[in-house]
């Protein structure tokens, strides 16, 4: 092992616990960087990880009405949107970051908007029935403007079903889930403190449930009060 990797175990060891994304990326521009381009990865290309979101979004919207316009929060290239029209919901609708990975869902079909989910002003308040967050909120600078903003953009009574690794104890991901430590993904406790954020912040969670189909996830199923 070299010195320089020796180095950074010690200083991860005993450092002082980071408890937002600002304790880790000081500069915002460095983050849209590294989501966008240096942590990019193509879903679709992954057969376990696709299999685990038409898996999820069977479960998850399985049930509702196929009327209801249903937003897909960072949909990556298109797959759960895809798996969302195969269920009958006509015109899901996706944002994503980057206009590489929008690209790949629109040749699908499929309405997206490259835009940074902590700015979903291409949005009208109230204009989706639920929204689809999936493996996107580890990723958020600031997990409570995101969060903030699919509130909005919900119904009331709107639903949010939200997908989370978890745990996420390990430090060597953290610049690509920055969002990990506010969010209480680092600890393990059953994700209490997980759903706490969201009733927090004008949600009440119908569901909880651990997940471990492609990895260990949390699943909170939650409605806007």
């Amino acid at each position: 092992m070299g010195l320089r990797r020796i180095f950074r175990k010690l200083r991860l060891r005993f450092r002082r616990p980071p408890r937002t994304a600002r304790d880790l990326i000081r500069d915002y521009r460095k983050y849209l960087r590294l989501q966008r381009d240096d942590y990019r990865s193509h879903e679709s290309e992954v057969e376990r990880w696709a299999d685990g979101q038409r898996r999820l979004v069977s479960i998850a919207f399985g049930g509702d009405p196929k009327h209801l316009r249903v937003l897909d929060c960072a949909c990556g290239d298109g797959v759960g949107l895809d798996a969302l029209r195969s269920l009958g919901f006509r015109d899901p609708v996706g944002v994503e970051l980057s206009g590489e990975k929008a690209e790949r869902a629109r040749l699908r079909g499929f309405r997206v908007e490259v835009r940074d989910m902590h700015d979903l002003t291409v949005f009208e308040d109230a204009s989706f029935q639920a929204v689809l967050s999936s493996h996107t909120l580890e990723h958020a600078y600031d997990p409570s403007r995101v969060v903030a903003e699919l509130h909005r953009v919900l119904e009331p009574g709107g639903a949010l079903r939200v997908v989370l690794p978890y745990p996420d104890v390990s430090p060597k991901n953290e610049l690509a889930h920055p969002a990990k430590y506010e969010l209480g993904l680092d600890r393990d406790d059953g994700g209490e403190m997980a759903a706490r954020f969201f009733l927090a912040r004008g949600f009440e969670l119908e569901s909880r449930r651990m997940d471990g189909f492609r990895e260990p996830e949390l699943w909170l199923f939650l409605r806007k009060r």
